[in-house]
C-alpha cells in the first residue's frame, strides 16, 4: 500500500499492483501457441486466396518443386561380342578355308544380331574375305551407306568405297556392290564389297572379296564365294524360304557372267540338286 499525503492534508492511499515474472515455461508455452496459431492461419489463408483467384497454384508453385525439362539427344547403337558361336547360318568355302576362318558374333543395343565369317587377314598380303548376315530391323538406308557403316562397325580399314553399277549375280539374285580398297604395306588391296538388303524378311547379307595386290578382283569369284553361305535351323519362315529358293538357283563355280539369268542346277543324271541343310 502507498500513502500519499494531499495540499489539504488530507492522505490519499492506493494498493501497488505486483507484477508477475514469468517464468521460462510460460514463455516458451506462449511462443509455442503463438507459432501454432500462424501455421493453422496459412492454409486458411491460402485456401480463401486461391478460391477468389488470385493465386495460380501451376504458375506459382511447380516451377519451384521440379526443374525444368532437359532436352535429351538419342543415344547411338552400341554393339558388344556375344559368346554364342551360331546364330542359324555358316559359310562353307574350301577355296578360302586355308586362310584361316573366324567367326564372331555381335548383337547391338537395338536388337540387332550380326554373324561375321572371315576368311584371311585384312591387312596381310593374302587374299582376303568376309561374309557378314543381319538379322533383325534392318537400317532404311541405301547399299553403299550400309556398307560404310558395317566397315566403320567392324574397323575394317577401307578406302575409296564407290558404288559400282554392275550387280553381283548370286544364287539370292544380284547384290549391290561398290569398289574398294584396303590399305596396306605393300600397296594396299583391290577389293568388291557386295550387299543385299531384305527389310521385311529382316536379313541384311553383305560382304567383300579382296586381291592381295591392286589386281582387279573376279566377278565369278566373288559370285562362288557368296554362294557358299547357308542356313542351319533358321526358324523364321521368311528367311528359310530367302534360303531354300536361293539353294535351288545355285550354279555351280565358275559363275555365270554378270547379267546372265541363274537356272536350277542340274547334277546326277540332269535332276536339280539336293537342298543343303547342312555343311558340304
Amino acid at each position: 500500500m502507498v500513502c500519499t499525503r494531499l495540499e489539504d492534508g488530507s492522505v490519499y492511499s492506493a494498493v501497488e499492483p505486483r507484477l508477475k515474472i514469468q517464468d521460462r515455461r510460460t514463455t516458451s508455452a506462449l511462443l509455442a501457441l503463438c507459432g501454432f496459431v500462424v501455421l493453422a492461419c496459412l492454409p486458411i489463408a491460402l485456401f480463401w486466396s486461391i478460391a477468389a483467384g488470385d493465386v495460380t497454384p501451376s504458375a506459382t508453385i511447380r516451377p519451384t518443386l521440379a526443374p525444368p525439362p532437359v532436352a535429351s539427344e538419342p543415344l547411338e547403337p552400341t554393339w558388344r561380342t556375344v559368346a554364342n558361336r551360331h546364330a542359324g547360318f555358316d559359310v562353307d568355302a574350301p577355296r578360302w578355308r586355308s586362310l584361316g576362318q573366324e567367326t564372331l558374333l555381335q548383337r547391338r543395343s537395338d536388337g540387332l544380331s550380326r554373324e561375321v565369317f572371315q576368311f584371311g587377314n585384312a591387312s596381310d598380303f593374302r587374299r582376303h574375305a568376309a561374309i557378314v548376315i543381319d538379322r533383325g530391323e534392318i537400317d532404311a538406308v541405301s547399299p553403299l551407306a550400309g556398307l560404310t557403316a558395317m566397315f566403320a562397325d567392324l574397323g575394317v580399314p577401307a578406302t575409296r568405297v564407290i558404288a559400282n553399277p554392275l550387280p553381283l549375280v548370286t544364287k539370292f539374285g544380284p547384290m549391290a556392290t561398290a569398289d574398294m580398297a584396303i590399305e596396306t604395306e605393300d600397296n594396299g588391296k583391290s577389293c568388291l564389297a557386295f550387299a543385299l538388303r531384305e527389310a521385311e524378311a529382316g536379313i541384311a547379307i553383305a560382304g567383300w572379296v579382296c586381291n592381295g595386290g591392286p589386281e582387279l578382283v573376279s566377278r565369278q569369284e566373288a559370285s562362288c564365294f557368296v554362294d557358299r553361305v547357308f542356313s542351319v535351323g533358321v526358324r523364321d519362315q521368311q528367311v528359310a524360304a530367302i534360303f531354300a529358293k536361293a539353294e535351288l538357283a545355285r550354279q555351280p563355280c565358275p559363275a555365270p557372267p554378270a547379267g546372265a539369268q541363274p537356272a536350277p542346277v542340274s547334277e546326277r543324271n540332269g535332276r536339280p540338286a539336293p537342298l543343303r541343310l547342312n555343311r558340304l
